[in-house]
């Protein structure tokens, strides 16, 4: 299968396309800053093992302009792709922040991670749904998070669940809409809880490494997991519902 990961120089991205590659996929890395050497170390070692099986791809996920022209290099190379997982996201939080949560709201940073963490999953699905109707089998993944559900108590993270609800939201509403108007497509498409991973933006509350998620999330794209149809595709990485 060929696939793209975003936000892959590091994290989850890094290691979704490090197993991918193990398995014998080709894999798409999406970075903010391509295959700078400072910035991408980790994927251009890769790139040494796996030459003719990882594409490192310069893609800013809130320039439009940049997605475009990925899409496009991947379209002329490849024609198709198998699976898209929508992993670039920023926390600029801390768990609970100083002060009072509504009067010192910073307006900039609460902007910034709805512009990444839910325009930037729209915009990277726009240019490249196309190459998804071109393959026979083909998955989306939308990194969310358990943060984005519904709940009675608790205030931290504000910014950051609130992006991660958005992106549930709109990752409902493409699966309504490939249901409705594309069926013949038999496209699948989560929203992925990916775990309370030890990595620079979840330290704070981790409980495991990025490898154990990765490793799922390749069994549910492999179809090593079979995840039963649901009305709304709202799962962890072991493929188990998460509440809404």
């Amino acid at each position: 299968m060929i696939g793209l990961v975003t936000g892959a120089n590091r994290g989850l991205g890094y290691e979704m396309v490090k197993e991918g590659l193990l398995r014998g996929h080709t894999m798409l890395a999406g970075c903010r800053k391509g295959a700078d050497e400072a910035y991408a170390r980790d994927l251009l070692e890769q790139k040494t093992k796996y030459p003719d099986s990882l594409l490192i791809l310069e893609m800013d996920v809130i320039n439009e302009e940049m997605v475009k022209g990925a899409a496009e290099r991947v379209r002329q190379k490849y024609g198709h792709i198998d699976f898209l997982v929508n992993n670039a996201g920023v926390l600029f939080e801390k768990m609970v922040m100083p002060g009072d949560a509504v009067a010192d709201l910073n307006v900039e940073m609460f902007r910034k991670t709805l512009d990444v963490n839910v325009t930037g999953t729209a915009i990277v699905l726009k240019y490249f749904i196309g190459l998804l109707y071109a393959s026979e089998d083909a998955c989306i993944m939308n990194i969310t998070s358990e943060a984005g559900h519904l709940t009675p108590q608790g205030y931290n993270y504000l910014a950051y669940s609130v992006s991660k609800h958005a992106a549930n939201m709109y990752t409902q509403k493409i699966r309504n809409y490939l249901a409705e108007e594309k069926a013949d497509r038999h496209m699948r498409i989560y929203m992925i809880h990916p775990g309370r991973m030890d990595t620079i933006m979840g330290k704070e509350n981790a409980q495991i490494p990025p490898s154990e998620s990765a490793l799922g999330l390749l069994d549910i794209l492999d179809r090593k997991k079979q995840i039963p149809d649901m009305d709304v595709p709202f799962i962890n990485y072991r493929g188990e519902p998460m509440p809404y």
